[in-house]
């Protein structure tokens, strides 16, 4: 590797005018969350507003800092549903932060790739070590593995493909044809982004069992139950079932316990959809939002929502890492010759 320092390409800023932009959106970035609170919470344009005020080619040259920002204030702002405003209350609590946005800061500025414990050492040691902080309090297993995705909904298809590695059907290399039908189920309450997962792995829409809920909108044992031996009897393989701690629409919370003790006497895959309401249980008098989520095979829990971190920040958990392994793990075959470029 050259030792001798290389500066950077004449298209990127010279130091100098980092230094001057930086600070420039800074004092933008300090006075939008200074006054945010004055901004209306809800876009004040129409459909189509934003796009039309854009330029319809890419521009020819670079802009100044100055009009970057001035486009902002101009053009996007008026767009922005303000997601940070104190009197934001839709979809889910979102509890951005300036400790965050200096975070994000240093990351952009490091710009690594944890694809690998090569392509950044401290990057994957650090999630690690902050993972188990996280799992240590909301009081989950600390040896549990832990790993950052971007939304719950891409950690629940991955576990859900664990899961289904976990079937032993050969999936993975011989694909769903000439096997029964897998079957997945969940509340009638759960989030949307489980039946997306169970048709991005091919489970279907007839094998996507949403379980009724009882007058607390938690999942009902019986009619779980139910679905479980009916499906086995008409030749249906079950796979997984997923609990919800934190429904969208009424916060509920599945009782995960009893569903542990369904799951283990099936031989079912259990994911925890934690997403909503499991960073409560940092809190010791909410720890019981949480109970029998020991005993899951794996949970997501987002810190997006309440814990002072920026979108997005989703926490997958599980205690079966090697399922996970064997879902998505390829290896390069040694038999070839390496590349001498390489």
């Amino acid at each position: 590797m050259a030792t001798e320092s290389i500066s950077a390409p004449r298209a990127d800023m010279t130091a100098a005018e980092f230094r001057r932009a930086l600070a420039q959106v800074s004092d933008w970035v300090a006075g939008y969350r200074e006054h945010v609170s004055k901004l209306p919470v809800l876009a004040q344009v129409r459909p189509g507003q934003v796009e039309a005020l854009l330029p319809a080619a890419p521009p020819a040259r670079g802009e100044p800092i100055e009009q970057w920002l001035a486009d902002l204030d101009r053009l996007i702002l008026p767009g922005v549903t303000h997601w940070n405003h104190p009197g934001f209350l839709g979809y889910f609590a979102v509890t951005g932060s300036a400790p965050g946005i200096l975070g994000e800061l240093a990351s952009a500025a490091l710009n690594v790739n944890g694809m690998l414990w090569q392509t950044s050492p401290a990057l994957t040691e650090l999630e690690r070590v902050v993972l188990r902080w996280y799992a240590t309090s909301l009081g989950l297993p600390a040896e549990w593995f832990g790993m950052i995705a971007d939304t719950a909904s891409t950690s629940t298809l991955v576990a859900l493909t664990a899961a289904r590695e976990a079937t032993g059907l050969g999936i993975r290399e011989e694909g769903l044809c000439g096997k029964p039908p897998l079957t997945v189920y969940l509340s009638e309450e759960a989030h949307s982004s489980v039946d997306k997962a169970a048709l991005v792995l091919g489970v279907g829409r007839q094998n996507i069992r949403r379980i009724a809920a009882d007058d607390r909108y938690r999942m009902r044992l019986d009619a779980l139950e139910a679905a479980i031996r009916k499906d086995r009897a008409e030749g249906r393989h079950p796979f997984a079932v997923v609990a919800t701690v934190g429904t969208t629409a009424a916060t509920a919370v599945d009782p995960v316990a009893a569903i542990a003790d369904v799951c283990e006497r099936e031989r079912l895959w259990l994911h925890v959809d934690a997403a909503y309401a499991g960073s409560a249980a940092i809190a010791p008098e909410f720890r019981w939002a949480l109970d029998g989520c020991e005993r899951a095979d794996s949970l997501v829990v987002n810190p997006h929502k309440w814990l002072f971190t920026q979108i997005d920040c989703s926490a997958l958990y599980t205690r079966h890492p090697e399922k996970f392994r064997a879902a998505f793990s390829l290896v390069r075959s040694t038999s070839a010759p390496m590349p001498a470029t390489w």
